[in-house]
């Protein structure tokens, strides 16, 4: 792939997010509160019943669901929708728009609307934790990774529905047992073994973030493992988005 072909995708990507989400964002902003509030509830009732102690870790899970959920999970519905009832994955068969493309594009989109809500957790986190900015530059590569892999997966699952209302129902499923189900939004050493947290990708960056922002003292080789197994998901959830998913089938 050429410098002219991979800046004809980079633009497309740019294109889709700008028309699929921030006009749709401009011209219904109160979607923006949608994805704030299933994280951000479960901070509350952690922090009612766990005390401040558990705020923290409450606002770190709840950040890597938002991520999750902005253009991971969410993505399912989404993507079958355009391709069943719009026919939109259709016209883009022709065109030099290839499956990653489309998934980024899309998973930007999805983004856009949960900009806000991941303003509100950082914003929260800094208050509460104050968290130094270098550590930034370990947190985002850590979420992105999260955010890439979701967003294939869900692409690529999408494009085994034959039906919209099991794309939307598979979304919600999958974010919720990902989201919150494994040791998410709590320490995973109050489980019989912390490495049940590589079980998602979500669990191993809550985990991963837990590590580098509050100190928690869990073993060098989950962590080790967390990433390697993170890289790993990416890695291969992109190669499966490109090479197994149904880009031409049709319904």
């Amino acid at each position: 792939m050429n410098l002219q072909e991979i800046w004809i995708q980079i633009r497309s990507v740019l294109v889709f997010a700008w028309f699929y989400g921030w006009l749709a964002v401009v011209r219904e902003p109160f979607w923006l509160v949608s994805s704030l509030l299933s994280p951000l509830s479960i901070v509350i009732i952690m922090t009612i019943f766990g005390g401040v102690h558990y705020m923290s870790f409450g606002l770190l899970g709840g950040l890597a669901m938002a991520v999750s959920s902005s253009g991971g999970f969410t993505i399912i519905g989404d993507a079958t929708y355009l391709r069943l009832e719009l026919k939109y994955q259709s016209m883009l068969i022709n065109t030099r728009l290839n499956p990653i493309s489309y998934t980024l594009g899309l998973a930007l989109s999805e983004l856009t609307y949960a900009l806000p809500g991941l303003a509100v957790f950082i914003i929260l986190m800094q208050l509460i934790m104050h968290i130094p900015a270098s550590l930034y530059l370990l947190v985002i590569p850590i979420l992105a990774l999260e955010w890439v892999a979701a967003s294939m997966l869900g692409f690529t699952l999408s494009t085994l529905m034959n039906d919209v209302r099991y794309g939307w129902s598979l979304s919600g499923i999958l974010g919720f047992l990902l989201g919150t189900l494994p040791p998410v939004f709590y320490p995973a050493y109050l489980l019989p073994t912390p490495y049940i947290a590589l079980v998602s990708p979500v669990s191993i960056v809550s985990t991963v973030l837990q590590y580098i922002i509050l100190r928690v003292n869990y073993p060098q080789m989950l962590i080790r493992l967390s990433v390697i197994l993170l890289l790993a998901e990416t890695v291969v959830f992109t190669i499966l988005a490109l090479r197994k998913s149904r880009w031409r089938s049709v319904y």
